[in-house]
């Protein structure tokens, strides 16, 4: 094993001062080295822990991603951080409803009581200054998948 006693720390090149630290000036720049070395690893083992989980079957208690057909509860998070996609994007791709999230009845029901718990339904009254008016040229700029058309026809 290799001691290496320097004069400079290792991450921010500023002096080492205290005697108890051969290579870092501080624990504050040891745990910032350690942390980098072992990121790699770390983020595969939580890859792995995370497949592992997606990959049980929960038609109750997840919705199904329809790109690698593993299992979350928030679909829309999951293309975005794997596949690349944005939940708008996924949606559209597989015409599924724009406006409406990728998620099982019991979060939706969930976010929707927090919602009423910390009143933040109150900003949908504030904002109803930014909406669009029927006619203008920047609404309409997505296309409405056929779930969306035949919920509004009231055929669902």
């Amino acid at each position: 094993m290799k001691i290496e006693i320097r004069a400079d720390c290792k991450v921010c090149g500023g002096a080492i001062t205290d005697n108890r630290y051969r290579t870092y000036c501080s624990a504050v720049c040891r745990n910032k080295f350690n942390n980098q070395k072992f990121k790699a690893s770390q983020r595969q083992w939580q890859l792995d822990k995370f497949d592992k989980i997606a990959s049980i079957p929960d038609p109750v208690n997840k919705c199904q991603c329809l790109i690698c057909g593993k299992w979350y509860v928030q679909v829309g998070s999951h293309s975005y951080l794997r596949h690349g996609l944005t939940g708008r994007k996924y949606r559209e791709k597989f015409e599924l409803e724009v406006k409406r999230g990728i998620v099982p009845e019991w979060y939706r029901k969930l976010k929707g009581d927090i919602t009423l718990d910390n009143e933040t339904y109150l900003n949908l009254e504030k904002g109803t200054k930014y909406r669009f008016v029927k006619g203008d040229k920047k609404a309409g700029r997505y296309k409405r998948s056929q779930i969306t058309i035949d919920r509004l026809r009231g055929l669902q």
